[in-house]
């Protein structure tokens, strides 16, 4: 028989939604017997793994692959409290087999390496670490441009995909080859991707592979961070006084942040009262700005990973069909995560082996 990697039985079945009942039922076998080969207790006939697959949406290849090396802790994700755990569950496992397929298809693509420091906030001040990582992307004075292309450039890959749910803003993580990435939820607007992109950065060069699980203390480290590194104290810090709606309007533009970000950083260097705060928040709140702010920002789109598939299509004349042999999935999950719109510059060198 061949060789059957089992820890992907239960990644497969959470990335589709299915409790364990439900995916015995489809595919023909005790929930017992499925529950033994998840725990890597029981083998199964190889005409399961045809049944499995099917059930699953995914080739029976998937499941001869190698599994994700990198551990759980790399998980990092703002999030909101009230997300059921069946759907951070899903989340998680799609998130995993992403990882497993980037590292397919960009296994002979050579890629700027990721030279940003760690950095612990148990060392420095959040505020020295968003002065020091600016620095290193070369972000001299005023507001961060392009930060999904800052990124790219420096060997941060950047994901953008609907999560499936609004709850959700952005994750970082790791491969097992070791590619830094951050996924980002497309269903939200430009400003606030821009600042989950920064919240990320903030725990990939101060929690990331440093052995700490995610907390609540984390989360606010990566806030901070995302704070200081767009909207520097000494930049900004006079704008931020005698504040209206026009006001904020026209810092949101310059800034590429949320009116929402503004008033918050406006409390925190202690620009605005309190009660000033409030009366914004509830102000927001009648508007609708909660969920759709006046003037949208410019989208940042990532190309790497569009410039890596368009390098397989044109230099090498691979079908999309090949694409989905070489990252092991079946076409619903290519034309949901990888889509190609537009032709895209060529950025990156295919090397062949």
């Amino acid at each position: 028989m061949e060789c059957y990697n089992y820890a992907l039985l239960e990644v497969a079945r959470q990335l589709r939604g299915f409790t364990q009942e439900q995916a015995a039922n489809l595919i023909g076998i005790s929930q017992g017997k499925l529950s033994k080969a998840e725990n890597q207790i029981q083998q199964l006939p190889e005409a399961v793994f045809d049944s499995i697959a099917t059930a699953y949406d995914f080739p029976v290849s998937f499941f001869k692959r190698s599994d994700d090396q990198s551990v759980e802790e790399h998980f990092y994700f703002r999030r909101k409290i009230t997300i059921p755990v069946k759907t951070i569950e899903s989340f998680k496992a799609q998130i995993r087999v992403l990882k497993l397929v980037l590292d397919d298809l960009l296994e002979p693509i050579e890629l700027p390496e990721c030279n940003l420091p760690s950095l612990s906030p148990d060392e420095y001040s959040v505020k020295e670490i968003a002065a020091t990582i600016r620095k290193k992307l070369g972000i001299t004075n005023g507001p961060v441009p392009n930060l999904t292309a800052t990124l790219e450039k420096n060997g941060i890959l950047v994901f953008k995909f609907d999560f499936g749910t609004n709850k959700l803003d952005g994750l970082s993580s790791i491969t097992s080859s070791g590619h830094k990435i951050i996924f980002l939820n497309s269903q939200m607007p430009n400003d606030r991707n821009r600042f989950s992109l920064a919240h990320e950065i903030g725990h990939i060069v101060m929690h990331l592979g440093q052995g700490r699980p995610g907390s609540e203390e984390l989360e606010q480290q990566a806030d901070e961070f995302a704070s200081d590194f767009l909207m520097p104290e000494d930049e900004i810090g006079l704008m931020l006084y005698n504040l209206n709606l026009s006001t904020l309007a026209e810092l949101k533009k310059r800034w590429k942040v949320s009116m929402r970000a503004l008033i918050r950083r406006a409390k925190d260097l202690h620009c605005i009262s309190e009660n000033t705060y409030r009366a914004f928040q509830i102000t927001f709140s009648k508007k609708g700005y909660n969920r759709e702010e006046p003037i949208l920002l410019a989208a940042e789109t990532p190309t790497v990973i569009r410039d890596s598939l368009m390098l397989y299509k044109r230099e090498l004349g691979y079908s999309e069909k090949d694409l989905m042999r070489i990252m092991r999935i079946n076409e619903n999950d290519y034309y949901r995560w990888f889509r190609i719109s537009s032709i895209i510059p060529l950025n990156f060198k295919l090397s062949l082996s």
